[in-house]
């Protein structure tokens, strides 16, 4: 209020009572500009109840049924006119049917943007993850890999999202595929 001994940090009755009679009597202002008013304690109520009930509705939907493996190995089961095909393994694909394809999600490789994910397909008794190859793009074959998050709340009719896709780490791939050794053994 422009004029008074209270100020009001919330939209309690007093300040909708002013707003429907005078509203050129309200004033936003900086909490330091307030000076010597004191704090209205219908205020501190309301705030207090919509905090806790904040509280409540955010503890409810933060703790999901469980954590998203943070990382699904794909393999490359097909590309056809800038369509990249993608297949998890058989201990993947119930994960993978509940994931959700959130807009924009990028196909990145060194950190370059190679294409867009389209679409899971999970009609399929293997689910495949769609990709739109960018057509300046190299082909890359080999394995990939899918991080998975939690999704946004628009889509949050499936427990997971997809993050991004990838390609699956070297140092891994080199891990399971060592060099042959040349004649001077290193």
């Amino acid at each position: 209020m422009k004029y008074g001994e209270e100020y009001h940090p919330a939209w309690c009755h007093i300040v909708s009572d002013k707003w429907s009679s005078a509203p050129r009597g309200l004033l936003v202002t900086l909490l330091a500009d307030v000076g010597t008013r004191a704090r209205c304690q219908e205020c501190d109520r309301s705030l207090e109840s919509v905090t806790e009930s904040f509280a409540k509705e955010h503890e409810r939907h933060s703790k999901p049924t469980r954590q998203p493996d943070t990382v699904i190995p794909l393999r490359v089961v097909g590309v056809s006119h800038g369509i990249l095909f993608l297949a998890a393994g058989p201990k993947y694909q119930d994960l993978l049917k509940q994931t959700a394809v959130e807009p924009a999600t990028p196909l990145l490789v060194d950190g370059r943007r190679h294409g867009m994910l389209l679409r899971v397909d999970a009609s399929r008794q293997e689910p495949l993850l769609v990709i739109q190859m960018d057509p300046r793009a190299k082909f890359r074959n080999g394995p990939y890999q899918v991080r998975l998050r939690l999704p946004l709340q628009r889509s949050a009719t499936k427990p997971y999202a997809v993050d991004s896709v990838e390609p699956a780490a070297r140092a891994r791939h080199a891990a399971l595929h060592p060099p042959a050794a040349d004649d001077m053994g290193s």
